[in-house]
């Protein structure tokens, strides 16, 4: 597979809508179509969540459907290039925060190495980056597990508090909690590291 230019990735470790956008950019610098089907082969990305992607990049009008080539691929125009990072949006299109937030949690569980939900969302909301409580309890969950924090409490008038278990600090990149496919993606070892499927098929 060709190596995409330099100019269009992002140094690190990065989530898979980051490489989604990479090889967006890379499809649409270079002679064929951008589509669906080409992105998802070049990104190695799985299907659904590129098309996820594309359909929320489109209601916030990043990008243009051109036509329905099939049921699962289509045909797109890149309206806006906003550079190398993937932009951050949601379901809706709208412009979201909530990943700053779970970088803030991220960053404050190694230093404070245990808080509530209520606790987490205080701590990260600053400087213009905003998480709800519910927001953060459903990224602490979901750290829970894939093994990164311990619980206890979560008893009536005692709320779950979250512990940080130290050797599971894999670096600064706060590990992503991709609630769409219950999964947890870590790019500091760019890898999905705990999926909810994986343990039913265990079972």
């Amino acid at each position: 597979m060709p190596r995409i230019r330099a100019d269009l990735v992002m140094v690190g470790g990065k989530s898979p809508r980051q490489y989604i956008w990479e090889a967006i950019r890379a499809v649409n610098a270079g002679p064929k179509a951008l589509t669906t089907y080409a992105v998802a082969r070049k990104s190695n990305q799985d299907d659904q969540a590129v098309r996820a992607y594309f359909r929320d990049m489109e209601k916030a009008g990043i990008v243009s459907k051109v036509r329905n080539i099939d049921r699962r691929d289509s045909e797109w125009t890149l309206l806006k290039d906003e550079g190398v990072e993937a932009p951050r949006v949601n379901h809706h299109g709208k412009r979201t925060t909530h990943a700053g937030g779970v970088e803030n949690i991220w960053r404050a569980l190694r230093i404070l190495g245990e808080f509530t939900a209520a606790e987490a969302a205080a701590t990260a909301s600053v400087n213009g980056v905003s998480i709800s409580e519910v927001g953060a309890q459903v990224y602490l969950s979901g750290l829970a597990k894939a093994g990164y924090v311990t619980r206890r409490g979560g008893t009536a008038g005692f709320k779950t508090r979250f512990r940080l278990v130290p050797s599971r600090y894999t670096g600064p990149k706060h590990p992503i909690y991709q609630r769409d496919f219950d999964q947890v993606y870590d790019p500091n070892l760019d890898q999905v590291v705990w999926r909810k499927a994986d343990q039913e098929v265990t079972r």
